[in-house]
């Protein structure tokens, strides 16, 4: 798990794509899996407000969206070079300015490379390892029986209509939209990732999650480092 960017993980668009500022994200979203034993997996999500544009990089254990982790976030003005990264977890270094797809790599190559990135990403598997998942060759895993999914049938709500989700111990509401984005395994939804699948799900309100003691440990130590700065 060291080596988080391998060298040759850019090989098939360095020389093919002019730009590829969103497909280098991907790239690296799908390389976790692999890299990680099949334990940590990345998604990437287009923050754009046109004209401006920006892609997260999310990361989280496998199986579980619940704890899922904005690693970084590069922005543009118009979706070209140059861009700007920004990784939250190391602090006063988190901004990095890269004006060609070329420092951009460096940049992502470098943030990869930093302890407290390994360590983060570590400690994701670690939790992977806690819920049941188990590491296999190939990047495979078993995990337990996934918990229970339940949706009721649309109601009035000042909010407009909504239907009651409940979900990997989450429950809350969310929008006929969203049902039928769902429905309609629309792309602001349902991302394929690899041989998974990201369900993106905006809820309306509240959102209420059942966790366990350690789970809650998890949540209290990580808002304190979120509003540290760290």
């Amino acid at each position: 798990m060291e080596n988080l960017w391998p060298n040759d993980l850019l090989a098939n668009v360095l020389s093919s794509s002019p730009n590829a500022i969103e497909t280098i994200l991907e790239l690296q979203a799908l390389g976790l899996g692999p890299i990680t034993g099949g334990l940590v997996v990345g998604r990437v999500r287009d923050r754009s407000f046109r004209p401006n544009r920006a892609w997260s990089l999310y990361i989280e254990p496998v199986d579980q969206p619940s704890k899922s982790h904005e690693f970084l976030i590069i922005r543009s003005v118009d979706g070209k070079y140059p861009v700007v990264v920004e990784a939250y977890h190391l602090g006063e270094s988190r901004l990095k300015r890269c004006d060609s797809k070329a420092s951009l790599t460096k940049a992502l190559q470098k943030i990869f490379a930093e302890p407290s990135s390994r360590s983060l990403i570590r400690v994701l598997a670690d939790e992977a390892i806690a819920a049941g998942s188990v590491a296999h060759p190939h990047g495979e895993t078993q995990v337990p029986s996934a918990r229970p999914i339940e949706l009721s049938p649309l109601f009035d709500t000042p909010d407009g209509q909504v239907a009651s989700i409940s979900m990997f111990g989450i429950s809350g509401h969310i929008s006929d939209t969203t049902l039928e984005n769902l429905r309609d395994r629309n792309r602001h939804a349902v991302e394929p990732l690899s041989d998974r699948y990201v369900v993106s799900i905006p809820f309306v309100g509240t959102v209420k999650a059942t966790v366990s003691k350690e789970e809650l440990a998890i949540l209290v130590s990580q808002a304190k480092q979120s509003l540290s700065g760290r």
